[in-house]
């Protein structure tokens, strides 16, 4: 969800949500929150594809979501989790013809025909019950499962056994207790949520500038998406730092390396000046000095100053040694 509050024909309006005035994003994420497609939604002028306009909106999102990753990865074994807004059955029989595993809640009116009963009625059974249904000539199964209310889920490939047990708050006994769950719905729960995980990271640091550009948002929104994407790879490859850590060392590595020249004071130099650009590894060039100062390292004498850092060094002897984290 991308904050706007000028007049534009796309900006969407939703009651109770915590950013009301916005512009609406379809996002697909890995399961960790890195953010692989997106693509701002665009009212009734939103372009779709003709051979999936008859599955309608929610599911010709997921057409297209599928459809670039298959060009990407091949037939690689994804398994697509999607919201209620999205999630029908034709849409599972289509994927279940590409290839693709799918699943997601569904809304009780794109049942269909189908004869699992109805949600007003299998509330009034025990915590816990549920029921489901494989249809006829497909792999698509739906099932209904009885907790704080009424779920139900439909799927292409998971199967609601084993059910395993799971704690609730009961309101009638005052206590906790065990209640049976079909592994459908637990997979679900594992695996759902990425998107808002990934939206709530870029909301906790978003780009705090406010164009009169209608434009403008949706840029500094891309901008945070990237720089979200490469928290998230800094994790995943050991990195130990946190999300405002990581955003503060790209933001003064940016002010460090693209500074404009100022004349030095007589003063002494911080001890952080370049602290994030120093460790970056990228164009540490050489220059060639008439008068000598003291290198940055071991304190000699040095004709060599480097231009990103601005400190004299050694180039053989102490340049490794500045430029690397002990």
């Amino acid at each position: 969800m991308v904050p706007y509050y000028g007049g534009h024909g796309s900006k969407q309006f939703i009651r109770g949500k915590p950013i009301r005035w916005r512009y609406k994003v379809w996002v697909g994420t890995t399961k960790k929150g890195y953010i692989e497609w997106f693509e701002p939604y665009q009212g009734s002028t939103t372009i779709i594809s003709e051979k999936y306009r008859p599955l309608g909106l929610g599911a010709s999102v997921v057409h297209q979501f599928a459809d670039i990753i298959q060009s990407q990865c091949g037939n690689a074994p994804f398994h697509i989790f999607c919201d209620n807004f999205f999630t029908s059955l034709p849409l599972l029989a289509e994927l279940t013809s590409k290839g693709l595993k799918c699943s997601g809640p569904l809304r009780e009116n794109r049942l269909s025909d189908c004869p699992l009963e109805k949600s007003s009625l299998f509330k009034k059974k025990s915590r816990g019950s549920f029921d489901y249904l494989l249809e006829e000539n497909q792999n698509n199964i739906v099932c209904k499962w009885n907790d704080n209310s009424v779920v139900t889920i439909a799927s292409n490939l998971t199967s609601p056994f084993p059910t395993q047990q799971v704690k609730r708050f009961s309101q009638k006994e005052k206590k906790m207790i065990h209640v049976e769950q079909p592994c459908l719905i637990k997979q679900y729960n594992e695996n759902m949520g990425d998107v808002d995980r990934a939206d709530q990271n870029i909301s906790l640091y978003r780009v705090g500038i406010r164009g009169k550009k209608w434009y403008f948002c949706l840029f500094s929104h891309a901008l945070d998406m990237a720089e979200q994407n490469a928290w998230q790879l800094h994790k995943h490859s050991g990195g130990k730092m946190d999300h405002l850590r990581f955003r503060r060392c790209i933001a003064a590595g940016l002010l460090e390396t693209y500074k404009k020249e100022t004349k030095r004071g007589p003063s002494k130099p911080g001890k952080y000046l370049h602290y994030e650009s120093r460790y970056d590894r990228m164009d540490h060039l050489v220059n060639y000095q008439e008068k000598q100062t003291r290198c940055a390292f071991c304190h000699k004498q040095a004709v060599f100053r480097f231009q990103k850092c601005d400190v004299a060094l050694h180039p053989i002897m102490c340049f490794l040694s500045y430029h690397t984290k002990n």
